[in-house]
Protein backbone atom coordinates (compact mmCIF):
# COMPACT_ATOMS: atom_id res chain seq x y z
CA UNK A 1 0.00 0.00 0.00
CA UNK A 2 1.24 3.47 -0.82
CA UNK A 3 2.50 5.18 2.02
CA UNK A 4 2.43 9.02 2.66
CA UNK A 5 4.20 11.24 5.18
CA UNK A 6 2.11 13.75 7.34
CA UNK A 7 3.88 16.30 8.78
CA UNK A 8 1.83 18.47 11.94
CA UNK A 9 2.48 21.98 12.78
CA UNK A 10 3.33 23.64 15.46
CA UNK A 11 5.31 20.90 16.62
CA UNK A 12 6.92 19.34 13.93
CA UNK A 13 5.92 15.75 14.30
CA UNK A 14 5.83 13.35 11.16
CA UNK A 15 4.02 10.19 10.80
CA UNK A 16 3.81 7.25 7.95
CA UNK A 17 0.57 6.78 7.06
CA UNK A 18 -1.44 4.96 4.65
CA UNK A 19 -4.05 5.90 2.32
CA UNK A 20 -7.30 4.44 4.93
CA UNK A 21 -5.86 6.70 7.57
CA UNK A 22 -7.85 9.81 8.63
CA UNK A 23 -5.85 12.56 9.53
CA UNK A 24 -7.78 12.84 12.87
CA UNK A 25 -6.27 9.11 13.15
CA UNK A 26 -2.93 9.88 12.37
CA UNK A 27 -2.75 12.95 14.76
CA UNK A 28 -4.12 10.92 17.96
CA UNK A 29 -1.43 8.00 17.32
CA UNK A 30 0.99 10.90 17.80
CA UNK A 31 -0.56 12.04 20.95
CA UNK A 32 -1.87 15.15 19.62
CA UNK A 33 -4.54 16.40 20.26
CA UNK A 34 -7.73 17.91 17.81
CA UNK A 35 -10.80 18.33 19.09
CA UNK A 36 -13.54 15.96 18.15
CA UNK A 37 -16.15 15.36 19.92
CA UNK A 38 -18.01 13.49 17.43
CA UNK A 39 -15.40 10.64 17.88
CA UNK A 40 -14.84 11.38 14.30
CA UNK A 41 -18.41 10.97 12.94
CA UNK A 42 -18.14 14.08 11.04
CA UNK A 43 -21.27 15.73 12.76
CA UNK A 44 -19.44 17.70 15.44
CA UNK A 45 -17.34 20.40 13.18
CA UNK A 46 -14.66 20.40 15.82
CA UNK A 47 -11.78 18.88 14.23
CA UNK A 48 -10.60 21.76 12.46
CA UNK A 49 -7.01 21.66 10.86
CA UNK A 50 -5.38 23.21 7.68
CA UNK A 51 -4.62 21.21 4.82
CA UNK A 52 -1.01 22.18 2.81
CA UNK A 53 -1.39 21.14 -0.21
CA UNK A 54 -5.70 21.59 0.47
CA UNK A 55 -7.72 18.62 0.06
CA UNK A 56 -10.67 18.46 -2.10
CA UNK A 57 -13.62 19.65 0.35
CA UNK A 58 -16.18 17.24 1.13
CA UNK A 59 -19.83 17.52 1.79
CA UNK A 60 -19.61 17.80 5.89
CA UNK A 61 -16.88 19.87 5.40
CA UNK A 62 -19.45 21.98 3.64
CA UNK A 63 -21.84 21.50 6.75
CA UNK A 64 -19.33 22.99 9.53
CA UNK A 65 -16.96 25.41 7.33
CA UNK A 66 -17.42 28.83 5.99
CA UNK A 67 -16.41 29.51 1.91
CA UNK A 68 -13.51 31.65 3.11
CA UNK A 69 -12.10 29.04 5.40
CA UNK A 70 -12.22 26.46 2.76
CA UNK A 71 -10.41 28.40 0.15
CA UNK A 72 -7.81 28.89 3.02
CA UNK A 73 -7.81 25.11 3.14
CA UNK A 74 -9.43 24.29 6.25
CA UNK A 75 -11.13 20.68 6.25
CA UNK A 76 -13.14 18.57 9.32
CA UNK A 77 -9.61 16.31 10.29
CA UNK A 78 -11.69 13.06 10.64
CA UNK A 79 -13.05 13.44 6.84
CA UNK A 80 -9.40 13.29 5.17
CA UNK A 81 -7.09 11.00 4.39
CA UNK A 82 -3.32 10.46 3.65
CA UNK A 83 -3.48 10.19 -0.28
CA UNK A 84 -0.20 12.21 -0.30
CA UNK A 85 2.30 13.70 1.80
CA UNK A 86 0.54 16.15 3.78
CA UNK A 87 1.55 19.35 6.01
CA UNK A 88 -1.49 20.02 8.66
CA UNK A 89 -1.61 23.05 10.84
CA UNK A 90 -3.65 22.04 14.65
CA UNK A 91 -4.23 24.69 17.01
CA UNK A 92 -1.89 23.90 19.48
CA UNK A 93 -0.95 26.04 22.40
CA UNK A 94 2.60 28.35 21.93
CA UNK A 95 3.06 27.82 25.93
CA UNK A 96 4.16 24.58 24.86
CA UNK A 97 6.71 25.24 22.94
CA UNK A 98 10.28 26.58 24.02
CA UNK A 99 10.94 29.70 22.67
CA UNK A 100 14.21 31.42 23.50
CA UNK A 101 13.54 34.87 24.94
CA UNK A 102 16.64 36.44 26.80
CA UNK A 103 20.09 37.29 25.65
CA UNK A 104 23.06 38.50 26.88
CA UNK A 105 24.87 42.09 25.20
CA UNK A 106 27.61 43.55 25.70
CA UNK A 107 28.09 46.14 28.88
CA UNK A 108 28.64 48.77 26.90
CA UNK A 109 26.71 52.61 27.40
CA UNK A 110 23.18 52.99 25.33
CA UNK A 111 22.16 56.34 24.95
CA UNK A 112 18.58 56.39 24.96
CA UNK A 113 16.80 59.13 22.79
CA UNK A 114 14.97 61.96 24.66
CA UNK A 115 11.73 63.50 24.06
CA UNK A 116 9.71 60.17 23.99
CA UNK A 117 7.67 60.70 27.49
CA UNK A 118 4.37 58.20 27.66
CA UNK A 119 5.54 56.53 24.13
CA UNK A 120 6.39 52.74 24.00
CA UNK A 121 7.85 50.66 21.38
CA UNK A 122 8.48 47.05 20.59
CA UNK A 123 11.24 45.56 18.99
CA UNK A 124 10.49 42.55 17.27
CA UNK A 125 12.80 39.41 15.91
CA UNK A 126 11.87 37.88 13.20
CA UNK A 127 13.16 34.22 12.84
CA UNK A 128 12.41 31.64 10.46
CA UNK A 129 11.26 29.55 13.03
CA UNK A 130 9.91 31.60 16.00
CA UNK A 131 8.74 35.25 16.32
CA UNK A 132 9.70 36.69 19.67
CA UNK A 133 7.90 40.70 20.52
CA UNK A 134 9.25 42.88 23.20
CA UNK A 135 7.19 46.07 24.96
CA UNK A 136 9.11 48.51 25.95
CA UNK A 137 8.86 52.19 27.19
CA UNK A 138 10.93 53.94 25.35
CA UNK A 139 11.55 56.64 28.34
CA UNK A 140 13.36 54.59 30.45
CA UNK A 141 14.19 51.75 27.98
CA UNK A 142 12.39 49.46 30.97
CA UNK A 143 11.14 46.09 29.13
CA UNK A 144 7.25 45.94 30.01
CA UNK A 145 6.53 42.68 28.62
CA UNK A 146 7.21 39.98 25.81
CA UNK A 147 5.02 37.69 23.89
CA UNK A 148 6.67 34.40 21.72
CA UNK A 149 5.26 32.05 18.75
CA UNK A 150 5.67 29.83 15.90
CA UNK A 151 6.33 31.68 12.51
CA UNK A 152 2.94 30.57 11.19
CA UNK A 153 4.89 30.44 7.32
CA UNK A 154 6.02 27.06 8.78
CA UNK A 155 2.66 25.60 7.27
CA UNK A 156 4.62 26.63 3.88
CA UNK A 157 7.93 25.04 4.40
CA UNK A 158 10.16 24.01 6.97
CA UNK A 159 13.55 26.28 6.06
CA UNK A 160 14.00 29.68 4.21
CA UNK A 161 14.67 28.05 0.86
CA UNK A 162 11.09 26.01 0.65
CA UNK A 163 9.34 29.22 1.41
CA UNK A 164 11.17 31.34 -1.26
CA UNK A 165 10.67 28.09 -3.91
CA UNK A 166 6.96 28.63 -2.77
CA UNK A 167 6.47 32.14 -3.07
CA UNK A 168 8.02 31.88 -6.48
CA UNK A 169 6.02 28.41 -7.80
CA UNK A 170 3.03 29.23 -5.68
CA UNK A 171 0.02 31.01 -7.81
CA UNK A 172 -0.11 33.75 -5.01
CA UNK A 173 2.35 32.55 -2.61
CA UNK A 174 4.22 35.54 -2.13
CA UNK A 175 1.24 37.26 -0.85
CA UNK A 176 -0.04 34.32 1.12
CA UNK A 177 3.32 33.96 2.66
CA UNK A 178 3.53 38.21 4.00
CA UNK A 179 -0.30 37.94 4.37
CA UNK A 180 0.15 35.19 7.57
CA UNK A 181 3.26 36.95 9.10
CA UNK A 182 2.04 40.17 8.75
CA UNK A 183 -1.53 39.49 10.66
CA UNK A 184 0.37 37.11 13.24
CA UNK A 185 2.72 40.35 13.95
CA UNK A 186 -0.08 42.50 14.18
CA UNK A 187 -2.11 39.84 16.76
CA UNK A 188 1.13 40.10 18.68
CA UNK A 189 1.47 43.65 18.89
CA UNK A 190 -2.47 44.27 19.97
CA UNK A 191 -1.71 41.42 22.47
CA UNK A 192 0.99 43.48 24.42
CA UNK A 193 -1.03 46.76 23.92
CA UNK A 194 -4.17 45.16 25.56
CA UNK A 195 -2.06 42.95 28.06
CA UNK A 196 -0.42 46.34 29.28
CA UNK A 197 -3.89 48.24 29.40
CA UNK A 198 -2.22 50.69 26.66
CA UNK A 199 -3.55 52.09 23.51
CA UNK A 200 -2.35 52.31 20.37
CA UNK A 201 -1.79 55.85 20.73
CA UNK A 202 0.87 55.38 22.92
CA UNK A 203 2.64 52.88 20.38
CA UNK A 204 5.07 54.87 18.34
CA UNK A 205 8.14 52.80 17.69
CA UNK A 206 8.54 49.53 15.62
CA UNK A 207 11.62 47.88 15.05
CA UNK A 208 12.00 44.43 13.42
CA UNK A 209 14.94 42.04 12.72
CA UNK A 210 14.78 38.86 10.46
CA UNK A 211 17.50 37.14 7.84
CA UNK A 212 17.20 38.44 3.84
CA UNK A 213 14.25 36.17 2.97
CA UNK A 214 11.96 36.80 6.37
CA UNK A 215 12.57 40.65 5.62
CA UNK A 216 11.98 40.15 1.87
CA UNK A 217 8.66 37.88 1.90
CA UNK A 218 7.40 40.76 5.12
CA UNK A 219 8.11 43.52 2.74
CA UNK A 220 6.85 41.93 -0.48
CA UNK A 221 10.00 42.17 -2.55
CA UNK A 222 10.59 39.66 -5.01
CA UNK A 223 12.75 36.57 -3.34
CA UNK A 224 13.86 35.50 -6.92
CA UNK A 225 17.22 36.59 -6.47
CA UNK A 226 17.59 35.28 -2.71
CA UNK A 227 16.49 31.70 -4.44
CA UNK A 228 19.85 31.22 -6.36
CA UNK A 229 23.38 32.05 -7.25
CA UNK A 230 24.90 34.44 -6.26
CA UNK A 231 21.81 35.14 -3.94
CA UNK A 232 21.40 39.40 -4.45
CA UNK A 233 19.42 41.09 -2.42
CA UNK A 234 16.66 43.64 -3.36
CA UNK A 235 16.94 45.71 -0.84
CA UNK A 236 20.36 46.23 1.39
CA UNK A 237 19.96 49.53 2.91
CA UNK A 238 17.84 50.14 6.47
CA UNK A 239 14.05 50.69 5.75
CA UNK A 240 11.68 53.11 7.37
CA UNK A 241 7.76 52.01 6.63
CA UNK A 242 4.68 53.25 8.95
CA UNK A 243 2.42 50.50 9.93
CA UNK A 244 -0.27 51.49 7.15
CA UNK A 245 2.45 50.95 4.15
CA UNK A 246 3.67 47.69 5.73
CA UNK A 247 -0.39 46.76 5.86
CA UNK A 248 -1.51 46.76 9.33
CA UNK A 249 -5.01 46.55 10.03
CA UNK A 250 -4.65 48.57 13.68
CA UNK A 251 -1.23 49.73 14.22
CA UNK A 252 -1.70 51.94 11.22
CA UNK A 253 0.89 55.06 12.58
CA UNK A 254 3.47 53.00 14.26
CA UNK A 255 6.89 54.34 12.49
CA UNK A 256 8.55 50.74 11.77
CA UNK A 257 12.05 50.52 11.49
CA UNK A 258 14.36 47.60 9.23
CA UNK A 259 17.84 47.62 9.68
CA UNK A 260 19.81 46.86 6.83
CA UNK A 261 20.84 43.03 5.43
CA UNK A 262 24.82 42.48 4.99
CA UNK A 263 24.54 40.23 1.99
CA UNK A 264 23.35 37.31 0.45
CA UNK A 265 21.41 35.50 3.43
CA UNK A 266 23.06 37.28 6.33
CA UNK A 267 20.21 40.02 7.18
CA UNK A 268 19.08 42.38 9.72
CA UNK A 269 18.84 39.57 12.31
CA UNK A 270 23.04 39.59 12.08
CA UNK A 271 23.55 42.78 12.18
CA UNK A 272 21.08 43.26 15.82
CA UNK A 273 23.82 40.39 16.84
CA UNK A 274 26.90 42.19 16.15
CA UNK A 275 25.53 45.48 17.37
CA UNK A 276 24.53 43.31 20.78
CA UNK A 277 27.75 42.05 21.14
CA UNK A 278 29.52 45.32 20.21
CA UNK A 279 31.56 43.14 17.78
CA UNK A 280 33.05 46.17 15.74
CA UNK A 281 34.78 47.30 18.90
CA UNK A 282 36.03 44.33 20.62
CA UNK A 283 39.54 43.61 21.59
CA UNK A 284 39.71 40.15 21.11
CA UNK A 285 39.24 37.18 18.46
CA UNK A 286 35.73 36.78 18.28
CA UNK A 287 33.94 33.99 16.44
CA UNK A 288 30.02 34.25 16.46
CA UNK A 289 27.91 31.70 15.19
CA UNK A 290 24.27 31.51 14.98
CA UNK A 291 23.10 27.97 14.15
CA UNK A 292 19.81 27.70 12.80
CA UNK A 293 18.20 26.35 9.39
CA UNK A 294 20.21 29.06 7.47
CA UNK A 295 23.76 29.60 9.68
CA UNK A 296 25.25 32.42 10.00
CA UNK A 297 28.72 33.24 10.86
CA UNK A 298 30.44 36.33 12.13
CA UNK A 299 34.24 36.93 12.60
CA UNK A 300 35.56 40.01 13.84
CA UNK A 301 39.49 40.47 14.50
CA UNK A 302 39.28 42.80 16.85
CA UNK A 303 36.57 44.84 15.39
CA UNK A 304 37.69 43.94 11.81
CA UNK A 305 34.08 41.85 10.16
CA UNK A 306 33.75 39.17 7.88
CA UNK A 307 30.68 37.03 7.87
CA UNK A 308 29.28 34.14 6.01
CA UNK A 309 26.03 32.29 5.58
CA UNK A 310 26.11 28.40 5.89
CA UNK A 311 22.92 26.23 4.28
CA UNK A 312 22.98 23.96 7.33
CA UNK A 313 19.32 22.76 6.69
CA UNK A 314 16.31 21.85 8.74
CA UNK A 315 17.94 19.09 10.81
CA UNK A 316 18.83 20.95 13.79
CA UNK A 317 15.21 21.87 14.31
CA UNK A 318 14.51 17.66 13.35
CA UNK A 319 12.38 18.16 10.05
CA UNK A 320 14.69 15.96 8.40
CA UNK A 321 15.45 13.52 11.24
CA UNK A 322 12.60 10.34 11.54
CA UNK A 323 11.44 11.03 15.23
CA UNK A 324 12.62 15.04 15.25
CA UNK A 325 10.62 17.73 16.04
CA UNK A 326 10.88 21.08 17.46
CA UNK A 327 11.69 22.38 21.40
CA UNK A 328 7.97 21.77 22.59
CA UNK A 329 6.17 19.50 25.26
CA UNK A 330 7.60 15.33 24.57
CA UNK A 331 10.85 16.91 22.93
CA UNK A 332 13.52 14.91 24.27
CA UNK A 333 16.10 18.04 25.23
CA UNK A 334 19.17 15.96 26.41
CA UNK A 335 20.22 12.72 26.42
CA UNK A 336 22.61 10.42 27.54
CA UNK A 337 24.38 6.65 27.07
CA UNK A 338 25.50 5.13 29.90
CA UNK A 339 25.52 1.55 28.53
CA UNK A 340 25.17 0.77 24.81
CA UNK A 341 23.63 -2.05 26.09
CA UNK A 342 20.95 -0.35 28.25
CA UNK A 343 18.11 2.55 27.58
CA UNK A 344 19.55 5.78 27.58
CA UNK A 345 18.84 8.71 29.81
CA UNK A 346 16.62 11.18 29.11
CA UNK A 347 15.21 14.33 29.62
CA UNK A 348 11.66 15.08 28.25
CA UNK A 349 10.45 18.80 27.87
CA UNK A 350 7.61 19.05 30.53
CA UNK A 351 8.12 15.84 31.57
CA UNK A 352 5.82 14.08 29.70
CA UNK A 353 5.55 10.96 27.60
CA UNK A 354 8.68 11.79 25.07
CA UNK A 355 7.34 11.87 21.44
CA UNK A 356 10.67 12.55 19.81
CA UNK A 357 13.97 14.48 19.29
CA UNK A 358 14.74 18.21 19.37
CA UNK A 359 17.95 19.73 18.33
CA UNK A 360 19.89 19.71 21.31
CA UNK A 361 19.02 16.21 21.75
CA UNK A 362 20.13 15.69 18.22
CA UNK A 363 23.46 16.54 19.10
CA UNK A 364 23.22 14.63 22.08
CA UNK A 365 22.38 11.28 20.88
CA UNK A 366 25.11 11.25 17.72
CA UNK A 367 27.86 12.39 20.75
CA UNK A 368 26.97 9.82 23.21
CA UNK A 369 26.70 7.16 20.03
CA UNK A 370 29.78 8.09 18.75
CA UNK A 371 31.63 7.52 22.24
CA UNK A 372 29.79 4.35 23.10
CA UNK A 373 30.80 2.96 19.87
CA UNK A 374 27.48 2.65 18.12
CA UNK A 375 28.46 4.88 15.11
CA UNK A 376 32.31 5.78 13.48
CA UNK A 377 33.50 9.12 13.18
CA UNK A 378 32.64 8.39 9.32
CA UNK A 379 29.08 8.35 10.57
CA UNK A 380 28.24 4.03 9.75
CA UNK A 381 26.32 3.07 12.29
CA UNK A 382 27.83 -0.52 13.80
CA UNK A 383 25.67 -3.57 15.00
CA UNK A 384 24.71 -3.10 18.74
CA UNK A 385 22.43 -4.56 21.34
CA UNK A 386 20.01 -1.70 20.73
CA UNK A 387 20.81 -1.27 16.99
CA UNK A 388 17.51 -2.82 14.96
CA UNK A 389 17.22 -3.02 11.11
CA UNK A 390 14.75 -0.34 9.85
CA UNK A 391 13.46 -0.49 5.84
CA UNK A 392 16.72 -2.05 5.26
CA UNK A 393 18.97 -0.28 7.08
CA UNK A 394 20.25 0.56 10.78
CA UNK A 395 18.51 2.56 13.25
CA UNK A 396 19.31 3.03 17.46
CA UNK A 397 16.19 2.68 19.52
CA UNK A 398 15.61 5.03 21.50
CA UNK A 399 13.01 4.26 23.44
CA UNK A 400 10.35 0.89 23.42
CA UNK A 401 7.05 1.09 24.42
CA UNK A 402 7.23 1.25 28.41
CA UNK A 403 10.45 2.69 28.30
CA UNK A 404 11.10 5.95 29.80
CA UNK A 405 7.43 6.54 29.97
CA UNK A 406 7.12 6.38 26.33
CA UNK A 407 4.15 5.14 24.48
CA UNK A 408 6.15 4.19 21.52
CA UNK A 409 8.95 3.23 19.56
CA UNK A 410 11.26 5.96 18.76
CA UNK A 411 14.22 5.57 16.20
CA UNK A 412 17.43 6.78 15.40
CA UNK A 413 18.33 5.97 12.07
CA UNK A 414 21.33 5.98 9.99
CA UNK A 415 20.02 8.39 7.49
CA UNK A 416 19.12 10.64 10.91
CA UNK A 417 23.06 10.15 11.03
CA UNK A 418 24.00 11.53 7.46
CA UNK A 419 21.45 14.38 7.88
CA UNK A 420 23.20 15.82 10.90
CA UNK A 421 26.68 15.44 9.16
CA UNK A 422 25.46 17.16 6.60
CA UNK A 423 24.36 20.28 8.98
CA UNK A 424 27.40 20.23 10.77
CA UNK A 425 29.39 19.58 8.05
CA UNK A 426 27.92 23.26 6.76
CA UNK A 427 28.43 24.73 9.93
CA UNK A 428 32.30 23.83 9.94
CA UNK A 429 33.13 24.47 6.51
CA UNK A 430 31.59 27.98 6.98
CA UNK A 431 33.65 28.48 10.21
CA UNK A 432 36.61 27.10 8.84
CA UNK A 433 36.98 28.83 5.45
CA UNK A 434 36.33 32.01 7.28
CA UNK A 435 39.20 31.46 9.39
CA UNK A 436 41.58 30.39 6.63
CA UNK A 437 40.58 32.92 4.73
CA UNK A 438 41.60 35.37 7.00
CA UNK A 439 44.96 33.37 8.45
CA UNK A 440 43.44 33.16 11.56
CA UNK A 441 44.18 29.70 13.62
CA UNK A 442 41.70 28.33 15.58
CA UNK A 443 43.85 28.69 18.53
CA UNK A 444 43.49 32.00 17.81
CA UNK A 445 40.11 32.22 19.01
CA UNK A 446 39.52 34.16 22.08
CA UNK A 447 35.57 33.39 22.38
CA UNK A 448 33.23 31.59 20.26
CA UNK A 449 29.58 33.23 20.89
CA UNK A 450 26.70 30.93 20.08
CA UNK A 451 23.24 32.85 19.38
CA UNK A 452 20.07 31.77 19.09
CA UNK A 453 17.80 29.20 20.48
CA UNK A 454 19.58 26.11 18.90
CA UNK A 455 22.77 27.32 20.73
CA UNK A 456 21.62 28.21 23.95
CA UNK A 457 20.46 24.81 24.21
CA UNK A 458 22.92 22.43 22.84
CA UNK A 459 25.63 20.75 25.48
CA UNK A 460 28.59 22.68 23.73
CA UNK A 461 30.75 19.54 24.78
CA UNK A 462 28.87 17.16 23.11
CA UNK A 463 28.55 20.48 19.88
CA UNK A 464 32.93 20.07 20.21
CA UNK A 465 33.26 16.23 20.21
CA UNK A 466 30.87 15.90 16.94
CA UNK A 467 32.70 18.98 14.83
CA UNK A 468 29.82 20.87 15.01
CA UNK A 469 32.15 23.65 16.33
CA UNK A 470 35.12 24.58 16.02
CA UNK A 471 37.69 22.98 18.08
CA UNK A 472 38.44 25.23 20.71
CA UNK A 473 38.63 25.03 24.19
CA UNK A 474 35.00 24.44 26.41
CA UNK A 475 36.13 27.53 28.68
CA UNK A 476 36.05 29.68 25.44
CA UNK A 477 32.32 28.86 24.43
CA UNK A 478 29.55 30.76 25.54
CA UNK A 479 25.79 31.12 24.75
CA UNK A 480 24.34 34.56 24.30
CA UNK A 481 20.61 33.74 24.37
CA UNK A 482 18.16 35.79 21.64
CA UNK A 483 21.32 38.22 20.49
CA UNK A 484 18.91 39.43 17.87
CA UNK A 485 16.48 40.41 19.81
CA UNK A 486 18.75 42.41 21.91
CA UNK A 487 20.03 43.97 19.20
CA UNK A 488 16.74 45.11 17.98
CA UNK A 489 16.19 46.54 21.39
CA UNK A 490 19.23 48.92 21.43
CA UNK A 491 17.97 49.88 17.95
CA UNK A 492 14.22 50.58 19.60
CA UNK A 493 15.68 52.75 21.31
CA UNK A 494 18.06 54.93 19.94
CA UNK A 495 18.25 56.39 16.87
CA UNK A 496 22.27 56.44 17.41
CA UNK A 497 22.33 52.78 17.44
CA UNK A 498 20.47 52.65 13.91
CA UNK A 499 23.44 55.41 12.98
CA UNK A 500 26.00 52.81 14.26
CA UNK A 501 24.97 49.46 12.89
CA UNK A 502 24.20 51.07 9.54
CA UNK A 503 27.50 52.03 9.31
CA UNK A 504 29.11 49.30 10.63
CA UNK A 505 27.35 46.94 8.27
CA UNK A 506 29.01 48.55 5.15
CA UNK A 507 32.47 48.05 6.79
CA UNK A 508 31.23 44.25 6.98
CA UNK A 509 32.74 42.09 4.45
CA UNK A 510 30.67 38.76 3.26
CA UNK A 511 32.12 35.63 1.74
CA UNK A 512 30.60 33.83 -0.53
CA UNK A 513 31.45 30.26 0.09
CA UNK A 514 30.27 28.37 -2.97
CA UNK A 515 33.10 30.51 -4.25
CA UNK A 516 35.56 29.60 -1.86
CA UNK A 517 38.12 27.00 -3.92
CA UNK A 518 37.83 23.41 -3.02
CA UNK A 519 34.70 24.60 -0.89
CA UNK A 520 33.05 20.77 -2.24
CA UNK A 521 36.53 19.32 -0.61
CA UNK A 522 36.43 21.26 2.83
CA UNK A 523 32.32 20.33 3.01
CA UNK A 524 32.82 16.81 2.34
CA UNK A 525 35.86 16.59 5.21
CA UNK A 526 34.38 18.72 7.20
CA UNK A 527 30.83 16.03 7.64
CA UNK A 528 33.23 13.79 9.63
CA UNK A 529 32.31 13.71 13.10
CA UNK A 530 35.56 14.64 14.78
CA UNK A 531 36.80 18.06 16.29
CA UNK A 532 39.02 18.49 13.87
CA UNK A 533 39.26 21.69 11.23
CA UNK A 534 38.94 20.17 7.82
CA UNK A 535 41.13 22.74 6.81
Amino acid sequence: MNRKIVTFEPSGLKIDADETTTILDAARRLGLHISSECGGLGTCGKCLVLIEPSLKSSERDHLHISDSDLKKGVRLACQHRAQKDLRIAIKESVRHAKILIDGIVSPTTLDIDEGLENQKGIAIDLGTTTIVAYLLDLETGIQIGHVAVLNPQIMYGEDVMSRITYAIVEDGGAEILKDVVLRRIEELIMELISSAELSLQNLSRLVIVGNPAMHHLLLGLDTKSLGKAPYELVIKNALNKTGEELGFVNAKMVSAYFPPNVAGFVGGDTAAFILSQRLDTTDKIVLGIDIGTNGEIVLSMKGDLICCSAAAGSAFEGATIKHGMRGQAGAIEHLSILDSAEAPQISVIDNTAPKGLCGSGIVDIVAELKASGVITSNGKMLESSRVIDFEGKKAYTITKPGESNSEQLLLFTQNDVRQVQLAKGAILAGASILLKSTGIDVSDIDMLLLAGAFGNYINPKNALAIGLLPPVGLEKVYPVGNAAGEGAKRMLLSLKERALIESVVEQVEYLELAQYDDFAGIFSRATVLEGKMPI
